[in-house]
């Protein structure tokens, strides 16, 4: 499908197998990439590019999801991980407004309820945006190994420090490695937020399938950590490069063996060191966190952990833009009923 827009050949065209790589290349150059593109065109993928001529200059690509038979009714959905990206700002300032007009005009015809722009988002004044406020904190892996230990708050060094003392081994693996080791992340995560809701009812954090993982590992720059304490897998912490940026993606553990051993500072401190020998690595994202949250907040311990390593704090605009209303009311009330939320999790 393509709209011709004016004079200057300007097309917007809707991704695919043909421009998908040119696309790709070019977010990938940017500081904030998607973190959950694949590789290679996959028909997941949801989103359209601007071409001028046979040069890909912008666009704005997704994931399609909630669109499994028992939910697409109401729950068709965009799922964004990045602001649109474009080669030149002039570009920007021209042809944004362009780009999303045809991308919420074709979505309704599409029958897709909204653009979701995740809590992975990162930057600042989006058209036609319902905002909302995220946050995470930011660390430079220019600094040197001196100065990034020096930024750690005086207990987690000393936690670190215990994790070292402790005989923490910290793995790295990746592809069908990562893949074969699913289940430990998936029994971590399930403690994890078994642990949270024990703490409070309202707490965020989802589980997701098999699957989900497996095609993160096939299809992205995913990292799996794990930290053993006595050969017994204590931690979990899945990253994803993508840009210039790594990202803290999701995590778990053994709630009462990492307090015993520190595993967990220790293993995101050694993430810490061995991105910083990744070529083209230079920012180091804890992934989201609640906005200056107070100490009764369901996620402020994720807050302290994720402060403690010392981060410039950031914040950022993050929403959806939506489609259909009446669909969206609905939906809406589904994701505001947690237990519903849990249950569907792994479809939307």
């Amino acid at each position: 499908m393509k709209n011709q827009l004016n004079e200057n050949q300007i097309e917007v065209i809707k991704i695919s197998q043909q421009n998908y790589s040119q696309f790709l290349s070019l977010q990938q150059n940017d500081r904030w990439g998607n973190i959950l593109l694949p590789a290679t065109f996959s028909t997941n993928l949801w989103g359209y590019v601007l071409a001028e001529g046979s040069q890909i200059v912008g666009g704005w690509v997704g994931i399609l999801r909630g669109n499994k038979s028992i939910l697409k009714n109401f729950a068709k959905s965009v799922y964004f991980d990045s602001y649109p990206f474009f080669l030149e700002k002039e570009y920007c300032i021209k042809y944004q407004n362009l780009l999303v007009d045809t991308m919420c005009r074709n979505a309704k015809d599409e029958h897709i309820v909204m653009f979701n722009l995740t809590h992975w988002i990162r930057g600042y004044n989006m058209p036609y945006l319902q905002k909302e406020k995220n946050a995470t904190f930011l660390l430079s892996l220019q600094d040197t190994t001196e100065l990034q230990w020096k930024m750690l708050d005086g207990k987690q060094r000393n936690i670190v420090r215990k994790g070292e003392k402790n005989g923490v081994e910290v793995c790295v693996y990746k592809g069908e490695d990562a893949i074969a080791k699913i289940q430990i992340l998936q029994q971590l995560r399930e403690m994890t937020q078994k642990h949270a809701i024990k703490k409070h009812a309202q707490a965020s954090m989802l589980l997701k399938s098999d699957e989900f993982f497996s095609n993160i590992f096939r299809t992205v720059n995913a990292d799996l950590f794990i930290g053993y304490v006595q050969d017994k897998p204590a931690t979990v912490a899945l990253m994803i490069s993508s840009g210039k940026t790594v990202y803290y993606y999701s995590g778990g553990s053994d709630y009462d063996l990492n307090r015993q051993t520190g595993c967990s500072a220790l293993v995101i401190w050694k993430a810490i060191e061995y991105y910083r020998e990744q070529e083209g690595i230079e920012y180091f994202d804890m992934g989201g966190v609640p906005t200056l949250p107070d100490k009764n907040h369901p996620a402020y311990g994720v807050y302290e952990f994720k402060r403690s390593f010392g981060g410039e704090y950031m914040e950022f605009d993050a929403g959806m833009i939506v489609i259909n209303r009446f669909k969206h009311g609905l939906l809406k009330f589904a994701l505001s009923q947690r237990f519903l939320l849990r249950l569907f999790s792994k479809y939307i």
